[in-house]
């Protein structure tokens, strides 16, 4: 099936005042009861090699969840795999979710079996392409690249609370391509910050969703999820969100993805004008993921108030963590899956190593947490860990404004 007629997007930062564009975003999600997906994952990845940044939502989603991550995101396109046959029914619910979260102009792609006679239908509701089996992934592509971008989205007749949430996303937008025009509002607040980093595959998202579960009432926190980015297409597949998706909708959690170009360390070089920005907006704290890092990446000790340092048993000992240099800027490690062999000799090695100088004046013990998802234990200490002593009196010192705009 050929895709519908397309109606131009508004997109509120084609280019920046620099003249560096802007790829273009896209939320990709799965709604109802399919737990098919390997067709939107092909599709993730071909847009991604297509030069956009992808944000994959995951299987099973809720309308109201989607609508959220369409928001926080700051999507220019919502691209929905359909092929139960419900999309006369998980359309216009998705559509109606979008509007309440100040979204109902973003762009509505459907992918799937679509017969023909809803097509119309569904362009009621706002969809603005229809791609059946068959379509190829650069036709998708080239099919959202022709739209022309407009002026900013109205927000106007949303609610005060949306609008605010909006122009927090759109001014991350604008962080991020290195263009902002909005100033701080003047009060001074900042969001504190605690990265989790570690090796790629060392269950970091798994760990931030674990944590977020438990968070303490009225505690506004916002994630910020670093992946990398394509130094060659420019594009990027941001799928830390996935891991989350269970706790949307949510209007205290904020969940972010962002594009790290290579050479920056695993994490955001702007990130200290970004927890400006969530602290004005009035998030209590923001968690940042960073990209999985290796030998040398520890950038992130710069632009966090605390680090947390995830490791797992079997993938090496103290020493090679010592020559990483990972354990130089932990403020906490945490053992992820501690139920494998190896967690008790891994925890007592790397205690050792970060606490040799505990017996020098001014030397903070790093702790040492193991924790475990299958057996449900270790969590609660890493919450109190996180939300309690993190927040107390700060760290020894914040991070270098100058360093900030290196």
């Amino acid at each position: 099936m050929a895709p519908a007629t397309a109606v131009p997007l508004e997109k509120h930062l084609p280019r920046t005042s620099t003249g560096r564009s802007v790829p273009p975003r896209i939320v990709l999600a799965k709604v109802g009861l399919d737990g098919h997906d390997r067709g939107i994952r092909v599709v993730a990845r071909g847009l991604r090699d297509a030069g956009f940044h992808v944000i994959y939502g995951g299987l099973w989603q809720r309308p109201e969840a989607v609508a959220q991550a369409v928001c926080d995101e700051d999507a220019d396109w919502l691209g929905l795999s359909l092929l139960n046959g419900a999309h006369l029914t998980i359309v216009p619910r998705v559509a109606a979710a979008l509007r309440d979260w100040g979204c109902g102009d973003v762009g509505i792609v459907v992918g799937g079996i679509i017969p023909e006679r809803d097509v119309a239908a569904l362009e009621e509701h706002g969809v603005r392409g229809v791609f059946g089996p068959g379509t190829s992934v650069t036709a998708i592509a080239e099919a959202l690249k022709a739209q022309v971008p407009l002026a900013d989205l109205s927000t106007d007749e949303a609610p005060a609370e949306v609008r605010a949430r909006i122009e927090m996303s759109r001014r991350l937008s604008a962080i991020a391509a290195g263009d902002s025009p909005w100033a701080a509002n003047g009060n001074g607040r900042r969001s504190r910050c605690i990265a989790i980093t570690g090796s790629p595959g060392a269950g970091k998202s798994s760990l931030l969703c674990r944590l977020l579960k438990g968070r303490p009432a009225g505690k506004r926190v916002a994630v910020l999820a670093c992946d990398p980015e394509s130094p060659i297409t420019g594009g990027a597949l941001l799928g830390d969100r996935i891991r989350m998706a269970e706790l949307l909708p949510d209007r205290d959690l904020f969940v972010r993805s962002l594009a790290v170009p290579s050479g920056s360390q695993g994490v955001t070089p702007e990130l200290g004008e970004m927890r400006t920005a969530l602290g004005e907006a009035g998030f209590d704290l923001t968690l940042v993921e960073t990209v999985g890092i290796g030998q040398g990446d520890v950038a992130v000790r710069r632009l966090a108030n605390k680090v947390v340092v995830v490791l797992q048993p079997e993938t090496g000992d103290s020493v090679q963590w010592e020559k990483a240099g990972l354990l130089e800027v932990a403020d906490l490690v945490v053992i992820q899956k501690s139920d494998l062999p190896g967690s008790d000799r891994l925890a007592a090695e790397v205690h050792e190593a970060v606490n040799l100088s505990r017996h020098r004046p001014g030397h903070r013990e790093v702790p040492v947490l193991q924790v475990s998802a299958s057996r449900n234990e270790g969590f609660d200490a890493l919450r109190d860990w996180v939300f309690e002593t993190s927040m107390d009196s700060g760290p020894a010192s914040e991070p270098d404004e100058h360093s900030l705009e290196e």
